[in-house]
């Protein structure tokens, strides 16, 4: 990127942070100059583990120290509007972790702030630079799929990879405004508005299955995107394996993927049933990521799969927020990305305490809590 990149202040030290930010940030040469964390023995292994100069007893001498051009925002969601505002009002870019605000109010409100200092904000929607996302993409961008109809998937992970277990904010609905769809759904559902457009209703079923907590851990959505595709995602807490696989059934074929890691059920990153002659069908470049079923003959209709280049995707993420910062371009995943996927929630929600499909966008903008047990 040619010159020196922009220095970072850090404002949270969580497990997040310290095994992919900051790791990912010294990867491809960024700089971070404060860091805070209101446990300042976290800030202080942060600083000692990255040599962050300084450890900051507030977030605001951490955003206003000299050199300090850009803030990671990783706190707890509560606290992103005021972090964000501050931010801004001293020139700074911003790249806040999802969700970008519990309440719509609040999410616009940074977005005004963004563009009022005529600064980015980027979303931590680092998903979108899967290997996986960008080769669907891709297929999409050729019509591979034709139109996409339906399409339907699920994510679920154990609640032994939350950190700290039920002590983590993510537990206490005052600051992370919900448990599941609000953190973990939100990955899935800006990946879909990436893949195939908005949303257009959504309905939500959800659940607390533990006896650990009384936030939900188990979330099923139905939805119908502007394009008329209709599906299901689902997120579960509480399950004993990772998994994230994703079907999109599209008029010329269907496609289905996964997400950093592989299952048993799958036979590779991403496949996609085609009926006619790969080499006719696919782009160029992805015939590079296929492998013939014989080692003699060529590739055949059928299921094909495709193995895309892996890359980290919070190097990418970094990356892409450094452009936008150097050419003052849009990020990949702006503000107005981040109010989106609140949107979608804040639906949800409400479509759960009425009993009743919710039409999107929503008409207004009253903050709906997240259900309790």
């Amino acid at each position: 990127m040619g010159a020196e990149l922009p220095a970072f202040a850090v404002l949270g030290a969580g497990a997040v942070v310290t095994a992919r930010h900051l790791p990912a940030l010294r990867a491809i040469g960024g700089r971070v100059l404060s860091v805070f964390d209101p446990a300042g023995d976290a800030a202080q292994t942060a600083a000692d583990s990255f040599q962050i100069p300084l450890v900051a007893k507030t977030f605001e001498e951490a955003i206003a120290a000299e050199g300090v051009d850009a803030v990671l925002i990783a706190s707890p969601n509560s606290y992103h509007r005021e972090q964000a505002e501050h931010a801004f009002a001293l020139g700074r870019h911003v790249l806040c972790e999802k969700p970008l605000a519990l309440t719509l109010e609040d999410a616009n409100a940074i977005s005004v702030a963004a563009a009022r200092a005529q600064r980015v904000l980027q979303v931590g929607f680092h998903h979108r630079f899967s290997a996986e996302q960008l080769c669907v993409k891709g297929l999409l961008r050729h019509e591979v799929l034709g139109e996409v109809r339906a399409f339907s998937g699920s994510i679920s992970e154990p609640l032994e990879t939350v950190p700290g277990g039920v002590q983590n904010y993510r537990f206490d609905a005052k600051q992370g405004g919900g448990f599941t769809l609000i953190d973990l759904g939100q990955h899935r559902l800006d990946q879909m508005r990436d893949l195939l457009g908005e949303f257009s209703s959504v309905s939500c079923e959800m659940a607390s299955v533990l006896d650990s907590h009384n936030i939900d851990d188990s979330v099923a959505l139905n939805l119908k995107m502007e394009s008329g595709a209709i599906g299901s995602l689902g997120w579960h807490r509480f399950s004993r394996a990772f998994t994230s696989p994703l079907m999109l059934y599209g008029t010329k074929a269907t496609l289905g993927c996964s997400a950093f890691i592989t299952g048993p059920f799958q036979s590779a990153p991403v496949s996609v049933y085609l009926e006619g002659a790969p080499e006719s069908v696919l782009p160029p470049e992805m015939l590079a990521w296929t492998r013939p079923a014989k080692w003699w003959g060529g590739l055949e209709a059928g299921w094909i799969d495709l193995w895309p280049p892996r890359q980290n995707t919070f190097e990418e993420q970094f990356r892409s927020f450094f452009r936008a910062v150097s050419t003052g371009g849009a990020p990949v995943a702006g503000g107005g990305d981040g109010c989106k996927a609140v949107e979608i929630v804040q639906g949800a929600y409400r479509s759960f305490r009425e009993r009743r499909s919710i039409t999107l966008p929503l008409e207004d903008l009253e903050h709906e809590p997240p259900p309790r047990w």
